[in-house]
């Protein structure tokens, strides 16, 4: 009888991205059970040697019929995210998922997977005719109320002057959605995620936050500037990037319950200006002197 695990995700795209390194060490520890995903973004497994099945939510038809009656079946449905290592952030999220579900850590680093007619078909959209600089300054969810998060994003007038320096020199991609902040002096590219991580590739230097592209950026061993305000590199980052972290004030935190601040940025949790959360001068060198490297698949 065939063996299996169970493994869901509940959350963003970035989240399972982050994932991928653990699914690795749960087939290192099981490479007699067949791995089958559950999650909200199968595209992110997909070509992924380990996984033999993948279903997104909404989509499961006879799931119980054929791998949890009477089967021979491991679930790992854990949320990392209500552990308190995160909560605390002394550990990175990788480590003590693997703990949760019982496995041995072998490292934060994602893996994605991709076939070589993708990767080619992806260079022939860019025109490499100058270097390019890629920049992620907004995230969340779509749909949400406030386009701008303090605890998040980059201060729109930082990205901004970034992207004036940068374009003197570089052609400048910026990562985002229809219903996004959009910025002066840069172009767009109209991909879906994989042909979007497959972009980087053909990037010289990258700025993120912490999002979907910084972790992609990390499984591709493109080392990048990432930008930290809420969240921590120590729990959520990767020692490949140069990780940039600055120091606030903070405001009220009486509605906090397990950590201070609320992701989509509640502006009663911040008492400094957003607009002096990062000096832009610094920022600049730091990402004018990081050495451009590329990796090929």
């Amino acid at each position: 009888m065939d063996k299996y695990v169970v493994f869901q995700i509940e959350g963003g795209i970035g989240k399972n991205v982050v994932s991928t390194a653990v699914v690795r060490a749960i087939s290192k520890s099981f490479p007699d059970r067949k791995i089958i995903i559950v999650t909200a973004y199968p595209d992110i497994w997909e070509c992924n040697p380990r996984i033999y099945r993948i279903y997104q939510f909404g989509q499961i038809s006879y799931f119980y019929n054929d791998f949890i009656d009477g089967k021979d079946t491991i679930l790992f449905l854990h949320e990392p995210y209500r552990h308190q290592d995160y909560i605390f952030k002394t550990k990175h999220i990788t480590q003590l998922w693997c703990e949760l579900c019982g496995v041995e850590w072998d490292g934060e680093k994602p893996e994605l997977y991709f076939t070589k007619l993708e990767s080619d078909f992806v260079s022939t959209l860019i025109n490499k005719d100058r270097p390019i600089f890629m920049i992620h300054p907004f995230g969340g969810s779509e749909g949400q109320a406030h386009k701008y998060s303090w605890a998040r994003d980059m201060p729109p007038s930082l990205a901004q002057d970034v992207i004036d320096y940068m374009s003197k020199d570089y052609r400048v991609i910026q990562v985002k959605r229809q219903d996004q902040l959009s910025l002066n002096n840069v172009e767009y590219l109209s991909l879906n995620a994989r042909q979007l991580a497959l972009s980087l590739l053909e990037s010289d230097k990258r700025f993120f936050i912490d999002s979907y592209m910084q972790h992609v950026a990390a499984s591709l061993s493109l080392p990048s500037n990432v930008l930290w305000i809420a969240n921590s590199p120590n729990t959520l980052g990767y020692s490949i990037h140069n990780n940039i972290e600055c120091e606030f004030e903070k405001g009220s935190l009486k509605n906090s319950v397990y950590e201070p601040y609320d992701i989509l940025g509640d502006p009663i949790q911040l008492a400094t200006p957003p607009n002096v959360l990062f000096d832009s001068k610094q920022i600049i060198s730091k990402i004018k002197y990081m050495l451009p490297q590329k990796k090929d698949m």
